[in-house]
């Protein structure tokens, strides 16, 4: 889940839909919400769990601090985080498990330092299987053309292509407190596709002689330049008839 390049995996869905995002975020600070953080220590206790075959049921009552929030591990987050992991020895019958990996997609995108750290990689003689835990509830997240999961999913093939013969790509999206699982199969030379968009969208990302601004639900809705983007806010004063103030935006600075 942890995140290191510019680049990065979680972010994919903003530099690649609006490569101009990069340049407008340069110099924002980061903010850490409670939920956030939250979903961190679900992902802390899942991985543990997974790693040493634990029931999260034997934690109840413990603290795990992530960013200054203490957060107990209650029934509730206990169940979830089992449910996760039962899907995730499920996808890793007959494979191998590999548990919170940090994956290499520079060379796929021609970005030095381009990682991210993958929740679980299931390596099969055939394929590969990439889930992504999703903690939150606020929005559904499909696994049907993910960037993020493909970005994880080209780091996998670079970093273990050698143990197999993969033919097919899996991705998974688990989201246990929405009861929602979404999987998205795709061959390898579909992935190849994606390469070279993501490669063609990282170059136009880091050069910001020229950003282009292209807003959208999607890569607007965590977009820390939101608040500010003119080409958001050009869009939003042609969709109210042209008469805009500084009101309509004050949801956007959340």
């Amino acid at each position: 889940m942890a995140q290191h390049s510019l680049l990065s995996p979680s972010g994919a869905h903003r530099w690649m839909r609006c490569p101009g995002s990069i340049g407008a975020e340069s110099g924002l600070p980061d903010t850490s919400s409670k939920y956030a953080a939250e979903g961190t220590a679900a992902h802390e206790l899942a991985s543990k769990c997974l790693e040493f075959e634990a029931n999260a049921e034997a934690v109840i009552g413990d603290t795990i601090t992530v960013d200054g929030f203490d957060f107990t591990v209650t029934a509730d987050m206990a169940h979830h985080v089992n449910d996760y992991c039962k899907l995730v020895r499920e996808y890793a019958e007959g494979g191998q498990l590999l548990v919170e990996k940090r994956v290499n997609f520079s060379e796929a995108i021609g970005v030095p330092d381009s990682t991210g750290t993958s929740d679980a990689i299931v390596i099969h003689p055939d394929r590969l299987t990439v889930i992504d835990l999703k903690y939150g509830m606020g929005v559904k997240v499909d696994a049907t053309e993910n960037e993020q999961l493909q970005l994880y999913a080209l780091g996998a093939l670079h970093d273990y292509g050698l143990l197999g013969d993969f033919s097919e790509i899996v991705m998974v999206v688990h989201q246990p407190r929405l009861n929602h699982v979404s999987e998205w199969s795709i061959p390898v030379e579909k992935l190849e596709e994606f390469r070279e968009n993501a490669r063609l969208a990282a170059i136009e990302a880091l050069d910001h002689s020229s950003p282009r601004l292209n807003p959208g639900e999607k890569q607007c809705r965590f977009c820390k330049a939101k608040a500010t983007c003119p080409a958001l806010k050009a869009e939003i004063s042609d969709a109210v008839g042209g008469v805009a103030s500084p009101a309509d935006f004050a949801d956007l600075a959340v």
